[in-house]
């Protein structure tokens, strides 16, 4: 019997609308954003990250799972797939194994079809995706 994963409270990050994250920013689990974050965004392999219609982001993001409802400048880097909504908007280069770009969205950059190797990172005691 395979075992599924648990969610609960305590494994779910919540980024409000107003919020201003600056700085490199490491999650874990499941995260949606609705506010905005500078700098370099990076969630853990095996993590779910998504960014909400209002969300902003400014920064290159390495994740495992991507769903972009809101804006993205930066590059992207997942290790399972990339959905970009009819809403999103991203500017910069998506890399990934796999994406979704839905009717409506708004693109521009470069999109190179190949699996993010992952490397160990101690600050989370997870996974990353690595950046080379």
């Amino acid at each position: 019997m395979q075992k599924e994963a648990q969610i609960s409270e305590s494994t779910i990050n919540v980024i409000a609308e107003g919020s201003r994250l600056e700085g490199k920013i490491w999650l874990k689990h499941i995260s949606r954003v609705h506010g905005t974050l500078v700098g370099d965004v990076h969630a853990v392999a095996g993590s779910v990250l998504v960014l909400k219609e209002t969300s902003v982001v400014e920064g290159n993001i390495h994740a495992d799972t991507l769903y972009v409802d809101g804006y993205v400048k930066g590059d992207i880097r997942a290790g399972t797939k990339v959905v970009v909504s009819g809403s999103g908007r991203v500017i910069g280069k998506i890399q990934c194994p796999s994406i979704t770009i839905d009717f409506g969205a708004f693109f521009e950059g470069q999109c190179i079809m190949e699996s993010v190797k992952p490397n160990l990172d101690p600050e989370v005691g997870g996974t990353a995706l690595s950046s080379t």
